[in-house]
């Protein structure tokens, strides 16, 4: 516990040099238009690293691969729909809200509530996922239940999204004071790519973490059913634990 502890502090602590230096980058855009090469480089990596930290749905999109068949484009694409609703939510907060939008890097007023809905509905997802892969169970799919099943994980991205990015809503006020509005919204949308990249690995970890598990199984036997139907139950019951653990949290 104590490794991770530490792992996660020198994330935290590697992310408030790079979203430093960026800064800086954006001071020395309105002076010398040749650092912004550089300043796209620091949001694509402030992206990236700020996606390892905890939250962004890292656990839900993992846990939602290991209990459904996808190809790794599946990933990518859950990615960048959860990346994209995760920074325009924050876009948009600070668009009505301003400064009020986030109170030392952390979601105040309507912002958190917006962060409540976002796990209420990731409580709902998961409780609609384990449903019905327990209905799977009991008997075979027919087509509308199946359709049913991917519209509720092609709405968990949303879900998850829905948060409100907090660095994107420092880099917006960062840039509002500095009035460079327009260089603000184009690396909060180079951040959100970098978001998406983290998301996409996990993603992808999860799909290939699957397939790894029934690489060893005979598909014709009645094993491979048992470890099909558990993992489907497990992966929508861990969605529905982290929604309510975020919701309780976020209550408290």
């Amino acid at each position: 516990m104590t490794g991770f502890g530490s792992l996660i502090g020198w994330v935290l602590g590697l992310q408030r040099e790079v979203y430093a230096a960026l800064g800086a980058q954006i001071q020395g855009l309105s002076e010398s238009p040749k650092a912004a090469l550089s300043a796209v480089v620091f949001a694509l990596i402030l992206g990236m690293v700020h996606a390892m930290t905890p939250g962004h749905g890292k656990a839900v999109v993992f846990a939602y691969f290991l209990g459904k068949q996808a190809r790794p484009w599946s990933g990518v694409l859950m990615a960048l729909t959860l990346a994209g609703t995760h920074v325009l939510s924050a876009i948009v907060l600070v668009a009505v809200l301003g400064s009020a939008a986030t109170a030392f890097g952390r979601s105040a007023g309507l912002a958190t509530g917006v962060q409540v809905a976002s796990y209420a509905m990731i409580l709902v997802l998961g409780a609609w996922l384990l449903y019905r892969s327990i209905a799977e169970t009991l008997r075979p799919p027919a087509a509308a239940q199946e359709l049913h099943h991917r519209m509720a994980g092609g709405l968990l991205p949303f879900a998850v999204g829905l948060l409100p990015c907090p660095m994107t809503m420092l880099i917006l006020t960062y840039a509002i004071a500095h009035a460079t509005l327009a260089i603000g919204l184009a690396l909060t949308a180079i951040m959100g790519v970098g978001v998406a990249v983290t998301i996409a690995a996990v993603g992808t970890v999860g799909i290939v973490t699957r397939r790894s598990i029934f690489s060893w199984l005979d598909p014709h036997g009645r094993g491979y059913t048992w470890v099909l139907n558990g993992l489907q139950i497990a992966s929508s019951l861990a969605i529905l634990f982290l929604g309510a653990v975020f919701l309780a949290g976020s209550l408290a």
